[in-house]
This record gives structure tokens, C-alpha cells and sequence, in this order.
């Protein structure tokens, strides 16, 4: 079976600290890579927030998306987070 048809989750990742959080997605086919990135567009269009994004690839077909907020004073980072997790389907979130 190739690393394109692999069948699993994306995983989630949740760290924070006071005015500081991150979430990271691991993707592991492109399919996954693709709902991610129109989620993360769906959210930002949806809450007007524009979180610091870096993609990390592991190869061809897997790697991580990561979405930070610094100075989260409001603490609108997790009502983001959140309905980017709802809209992946995505029902449990590890802490980092």
C-alpha cells in the first residue's frame, strides 16, 4: 500500500500557554492535506482571524499544518480552533 492511499486520521495537536496557541494537523494523504487548507480558509473567512501558518511536509503526501496565534488577548484562538476541528470532523485533540 503507498503512503498516498494510506488510510488514516488527521491528527490533532493543541498547545497554549497564556496569551499564546497553537494547533497542528497531521495529514497523512492528500486528501487530507486539501480539507485542511479549505477548512483553515473557511475559518479565517468565517472569523476574520489571520493565524501565523507554516507547512511542514514530510514527503510527497503527508505533513503538518500549523496555525499559531501570539497575543491572543481576546482568547478567539480556541472558537477558531474549534470549528476548524468540527469542520475535519475531528473529535478528539491531543495537548502538546
Amino acid at each position: 500500500m503507498d503512503q498516498e492511499n494510506k488510510i488514516t486520521c488527521i491528527k490533532a495537536i493543541h498547545e497554549m500557554e497564556e496569551r499564546y496557541s497553537k494547533l497542528l494537523l497531521n495529514y497523512y494523504n492528500k486528501e487530507q492535506k486539501e480539507k485542511i487548507f479549505y477548512a483553515i480558509n473557511d475559518a479565517i473567512a468565517k472569523f476574520h482571524l489571520t493565524p501565523m501558518q507554516t507547512i511542514i511536509p514530510s514527503d510527497k503526501f503527508t505533513g503538518q499544518y500549523c496555525l499559531e496565534f501570539h497575543d491572543d488577548y481576546d482568547k478567539k484562538a480556541g472558537e477558531f480552533f474549534e470549528y476548524i476541528l468540527h469542520t475535519l470532523d475531528i473529535s478528539h485533540c491531543e495537548m502538546g
